[in-house]
């Protein structure tokens, strides 16, 4: 198999196209990605290519690798070829995470613990909720601070990560220059809930998180506040609009699914570790280039 590494998601342009284009609903986590503004050296772009077989893997900024675009064939010696970078974790469609998991294990003689599930969601036909009191409008500059506070309260209650709103200041700042937005749903002037829009890549746009304060919950705002997200999606040029939902919320899933949201695939999020002395791991696959060449990938 022939594994190349790329420097920027221009040079990987090629790729992009061949493997992620074509689908854009189902690669909107790697297409997404790819719109970052700089790309860090040793982040990872990689193609795979074995008897007409291509497959590709990118990592986001938190390091973990995405391998939905990975042909379930080509992942055992994918798995090989970066095992040497020390992964952090990877997410994909449940088949190919699985089995990238399981091979990573091979190699490496680490573990891989699953953390996260989720379900991919395509809009079908929107449904808004009936009755709910209240509007929507985009998020303001003055703003902010309320944002960054949902922010840290999704990702601790959502995630179980520490309040860390540096972070999250850090993020609102990513997500604005990246073209996304953020939507609220407003009750007598009070925000109540939001949700993130982020712009169309590939006419897909994707939706989240949405989060709505304890305080607020069972009032409708969700799923309003979702339904306004989408016609802000559409308004900006958007097809297909999509989302994720925690498999184990089954709150979230019947807000969206009452609304119109249709499943498209189960993804899954492993973490992953290795012993110290195995976390550089030699390769045997000749047919390694760009930034591999000589068989090995350099440790990271």
């Amino acid at each position: 198999m022939n594994v190349r590494l790329y420097s920027t998601p221009a040079d990987f342009g090629a790729v992009a196209r061949w493997v992620y284009r074509r689908d854009p609903v189902r690669y909107t986590l790697e297409l997404t990605t790819l719109r970052a503004l700089a790309w860090p050296e040793h982040r990872i772009l990689a193609s795979f290519v074995d008897r007409g077989v291509i497959g590709a893997a990118v990592q986001g900024a938190d390091g973990c690798l995405l391998v939905s675009g990975l042909p379930v064939e080509l992942v055992s010696e994918a798995a090989a070829a970066l095992a040497p970078t020390g992964l952090p974790s990877v997410r994909g469609t449940r088949s190919t995470a699985e089995a990238f998991a399981a091979a990573w294990c091979d190699v490496t003689a680490g573990q891989a613990v699953p953390t996260i599930e989720d379900v991919l969601y395509r809009l079908g036909d929107l449904v808004p909720p009936a009755g709910v009191p209240g509007c929507e409008r985009l998020a303001l500059d003055v703003d902010d601070e309320l944002i960054v506070d949902w922010l840290d309260a999704f990702f601790v209650e959502a995630f179980g990560q520490a309040p860390d709103r540096a972070a999250r200041v850090g993020l609102l700042s990513e997500i604005v220059h990246a073209g996304g937005r953020f939507v609220l749903w407003t009750v007598d002037g009070v925000p109540v809930s939001m949700a993130r829009v982020r712009a169309p890549a590939v006419g897909t746009s994707r939706i989240g998180p949405v989060y709505t304060p304890p305080e607020h919950r069972g009032h409708g705002y969700a799923a309003a506040v979702t339904s306004a997200a989408v016609d802000h999606a559409k308004q900006r040029g958007a097809r297909d609009v999509v989302l994720f939902a925690d498999v184990a919320n089954p709150v979230s899933n019947g807000v969206y699914r009452r609304i119109g949201f249709v499943p498209v695939a189960e993804h899954v999020h492993f973490e992953l570790t290795v012993k110290p002395e195995a976390a550089v791991v030699r390769c045997s696959s000749p047919g390694v280039s760009g930034r591999t060449r000589g068989a090995r990938v350099a440790a990271r």
